[in-house]
């Protein structure tokens, strides 16, 4: 992805400075494009390998290997973004993510934002907490969010909201939201995990009371419920309560 052909809107300027959000997604775009720059590299060097014009090396080896089993290289993981699948299903979602993140790169910022393609969702949400912190002029350890559950999908979303963000692509487990009531409900049987309608989530003062009659859910990158403390200080897994 390259970030010199991107929108203008992209990396706009709020003053002096990029705008939160046009800093988070290039950060986003920096990690996808070492992946997939690694990706290239030793693909090409398995293909030599293969027909012989280089040494197949126990790095090459070991990723051919991982091929068979339809899993992901060790490599590939060690720069990539936390993920469960297999191989076969890991492909199509790399590309699904590294598409939504060239287009927000080349035509601008999104009206609902598909959180899942991030690397780094923690870093998105404190991105638009930041946005509405200066443009209101409010300090940001001021500010919280309120989820607000929309009656629709992300492919139902035709504008942004006039502050915060809306975002997609969250699936609850071990229950389900009944969009009559407008609450948790016991999940259907043999439907342990199942798609979540679009949230607003809308900055508000720290004292407002964003909890009463709600259900504090953790939010997490995978379904794994467990995450370690990467360099950064953030769970390599999860990401908030809402």
């Amino acid at each position: 992805m390259d970030k010199e052909a991107a929108h203008p809107s992209t990396f706009a300027l709020n003053g002096d400075a990029m705008n939160s959000l046009g800093v988070f997604v290039g950060q986003e775009i920096d990690r996808f494009n070492v992946l997939l720059r690694l990706m290239k590299s030793s693909l090409d060097l398995l293909d030599r390998a293969i027909e012989g014009t280089v040494v197949m090396s126990m790095d090459l080896e070991s990723m051919m290997m991982k091929f068979l089993d339809n899993k992901v290289p060790l490599a590939w993981e060690g720069v990539g973004y936390p993920s469960l699948k297999p191989l076969g299903s890991w492909m199509p979602d790399l590309i699904l993510r590294v598409a939504f993140l060239s287009k927000w790169l080349y035509e601008g910022p999104p009206v609902t934002f598909w959180v899942p393609s991030f690397y780094f969702p923690q870093g998105f949400m404190t991105a638009a907490l930041q946005t509405f912190a200066r443009k209101t002029q409010t300090p940001i350890d001021t500010l919280i969010f309120k989820s607000n559950i929309l009656t629709v999908f992300g492919d139902g979303v035709t504008e942004a909201p006039e502050d915060g963000v809306i975002m997609h692509g969250i699936y609850l487990q071990g229950a389900k939201w009944d969009a009559s009531k407008t609450c948790v409900e016991d999940s259907n049987h043999k439907e342990p995990i199942v798609g979540f309608p679009a949230i607003h989530l809308e900055p508000v003062d720290v004292e407002t009371n964003v909890t009463g009659g709600c259900y504090n859910s953790p939010f997490y990158k995978t379904s794994q419920r467990k995450g370690e403390l990467s360099t950064t200080g953030h769970s390599t897994n999860f990401v908030a309560y809402m």
